[in-house]
């Protein structure tokens, strides 16, 4: 049997339309791979701020604003929780710094845009931006869950409001204007009388010229700083555990930590930081002091920095270095890590890609 009520009701069973699938698949591949880049802005959010951890949160909206975008385009509860999965899935392949737990992160973050606009019910600025805060502001909660650092409460409600104030910001208030964008250009065709946003919208002389240049402005500075970082920060983790020295040194390397085999030692060393803490325990690595002499630094050198796959650097003097009993490079799963022995815990940097000798 056949006809046109039987066609209607096989298309009906299916909750997500191709073209359903096709923005969540596309917008949270994006948004997977330049969450990638928005980890390195964290990082030197918290150099600038001189901490070890939460200055990056003053982002946070950005991971928060291509789920909003799914929501908004899709408009079926489900839609952001897929999203933030597939969204944190191609963030840990592009490299994120914190591995298969991002996955987790994403998908709360995802959940949270759910949730949010299913109990308001409407798609408007007020609750793209509520959901926004919250998705963003989950993150710093489920990092504490899964890495309990042993932060002060206060310090952990301070990163968190940041975190849903970026959320509210970048990740809902944003996500609307381009939303709001979209639908003046009739790019897409998005239900607003249905939910309210309408209401809000019609009878005000709203300058969309204006949001354009806004929005182009801020799509053109972010996807200049996120070619710069791909093209010369990035370090595929397909790459393996690598680090190249380079720099003012006669011999520059690329190297593995076997290929230093005849370097091994071990030290006993304990991490010191002002929110995070390793009680005393060994670890066997390469020394950077010996690394550095393979390298064969030149005579008007006088430091060296340590540099991460996501940009993170730190920097020692050459001097103290090439006495440095316990700085030693070690191998952790697929990545490198500084155990920097004599030093507080900002100096233990972990995926370490490079050795720069200035």
């Amino acid at each position: 049997m056949s006809g046109p009520g039987l066609e209607n009701n096989v298309k009906k069973r299916y909750y997500f339309s191709t073209r359903d699938l096709l923005v969540i698949a596309i917008l949270s591949g994006v948004g997977g791979v330049l969450s990638t880049y928005v980890g390195y802005l964290g990082n030197l959010l918290n150099r600038v701020f001189v901490v070890p951890f939460g200055a990056g949160q003053f982002v946070a909206g950005l991971h928060t604003f291509w789920i909003i975008l799914v929501a908004g385009l899709v408009r079926k509860p489900g839609a952001g929780t897929i999203a933030g999965l597939l969204k944190g899935i191609v963030e840990m392949l592009t490299g994120s710094t914190h591995g298969i737990a991002i996955v987790l992160v994403s998908l709360v973050q995802g959940l949270m845009v759910d949730l949010v606009l299913l109990i308001m019910r409407r798609h408007t600025l007020a609750s793209y931006s509520i959901a926004g805060g919250f998705s963003a502001a989950s993150n710093v909660f489920v990092f504490q869950l899964l890495y309990f650092s042993g932060a002060p409460i206060t310090y952990i409600l301070f990163i968190g409001a940041l975190a849903f104030i970026s959320g509210c910001l970048l990740g809902g208030s944003f996500g609307y204007s381009v939303l709001d964008i979209i639908r003046e250009a009739g790019l897409l065709r998005l239900k607003t009388a249905a939910d309210g946003a309408a209401a809000e919208t019609e009878g005000k002389a709203r300058p969309g010229w204006f949001k354009l240049i806004v929005t182009g402005v801020l799509v053109v500075a972010f996807s200049a700083g996120a070619i710069y970082y791909y093209a010369v920060v990035f370090e595929p983790p397909w790459s393996g555990p690598q680090c190249k020295v380079e720099g003012l040194v006669e011999n520059e390397m690329t190297f593995t930590l076997a290929q230093m085999s005849e370097y091994e030692t071990t030290i006993e060393a304990e991490l010191k930081g002002d929110y995070t803490h390793v009680p005393l325990q060994e670890y066997t690595g390469i020394p950077v002091k010996d690394i550095l002499k393979e390298a064969g630094p030149l005579p008007d050198a006088t430091k060296v920095k340590v540099i991460a796959t996501d940009g993170y650097e730190v920097s020692f003097d050459l001097q103290d270095v090439l006495k440095d009993e316990q700085m030693i490079l070690i191998q952790e799963e697929d990545t490198l890590r500084l155990v920097a022995g004599n030093y507080e815990g900002g100096y233990w940097v972990r995926m370490v890609s490079k050795i720069k000798v200035e």
